[in-house]
């Protein structure tokens, strides 16, 4: 049925402790904030469109 035993994906937190972090380690990380940067940024173009749309249709 349901395994209890399986492991829970901890969320990393934000900001992450840099000071054992090498410096590969720390690129990725600036790799991963701008993967997610330009993942929010594309979600708010979809949302203003959105909002422009129906402000449009509403007028």
């Amino acid at each position: 049925m349901f395994d209890d035993d399986s492991p829970i994906k901890k969320p990393e937190t934000f900001p992450r402790n840099l000071e054992n972090m090498s410096l590969s380690d720390l690129q990725d990380y600036i790799e991963a904030l701008e993967e997610e940067i330009d993942r929010v940024k594309e979600d708010m173009k979809k949302k203003k469109a959105s909002t422009d749309a129906a402000s449009a249709f509403f007028k």
